[in-house]
């Protein structure tokens, strides 16, 4: 939405004009009696608007069927793990007919990274960690951070949590902008104080009031957000 602000990216231009990977799209309708996917071209094309509001037609495996066959059946690697084969994924619906979330997101820091010729590591930090002094926060983290890192635990058939260890890849082949950076409550909140204040916080102003109202509005309008429920067994 800085972007956006500066007039560098609009949000009903197609996506391909600064992402060509973009340019034609296809939709998985399902696969054959072999078990090889069935494509077609998408009609509508995917502007930034669609990106932003899980609109474009990308889903996340782990809450579709679909997807998580076409992940066994062609290789592709899940986007949790910052490969970026994972940006071959098909979409599931035409773009703006449908929301569901994906990753859509990860595609929007494609798109800031596009524009500004920056990882997206260095744009956050230098536009919103840095004027926001939230110096713990980032995809990369040092050794000293590492140490308190809060530890992931999975549930067990008894009902008891195991430990298990899990990080977000420290050498990715890309930045996610759907997830994977590190941070903390105070870090967090300090963000979101920034959004209540009307883009702006401690004298520092990220965005425009009028910015921050439009993003707390429903650009979707009638389209059904319904409970997501998992795909894959753990």
């Amino acid at each position: 939405m800085q972007l956006v602000e500066q007039g560098r990216l609009k949000l009903e231009q197609p996506a391909s004009e600064l992402l060509p990977q973009l340019r034609t799209p296809q939709i998985l309708e399902g696969f054959d009696t072999a078990g090889h996917p069935i494509l077609r071209p998408a009609r509508n094309a995917i502007t930034v608007r669609h990106l932003l509001t899980h609109t474009s037609g990308f889903t996340y495996s782990i809450w579709s069927d679909r997807l998580t066959e076409y992940e066994k059946a062609t290789g592709m690697p899940d986007i949790g793990y910052s490969l970026n084969g994972a940006f071959a994924a098909p979409l599931e619906f035409e773009p703006g007919e449908r929301w569901q979330y994906g990753i859509s997101m990860d595609w929007v820091g494609k798109l800031v990274e596009a524009v500004t010729d920056q990882s997206l590591e260095v744009y956050f930090r230098e536009n919103i960690f840095a004027p926001l002094d939230m110096n713990d926060t980032g995809f990369l983290i040092g050794t000293a951070q590492k140490r308190r890192v809060a530890t992931l635990h999975r549930r067990q058939g008894d009902g008891s949590l195991k430990p298990e260890p899990f990080e977000m890849n420290q050498r990715p082949e890309f930045f996610m902008g759907g997830g994977g950076l590190f941070s903390t409550p105070n870090n967090y909140m300090t963000f979101l104080r920034m959004l209540l204040g009307n883009g702006t916080y401690r004298g520092e102003r990220l965005l425009r009031s009028d910015t921050v109202a439009s993003m707390f509005r429903n650009h979707i309008g009638d389209l059904p957000v319904g409970e997501m429920k998992t795909a894959q067994s753990i």
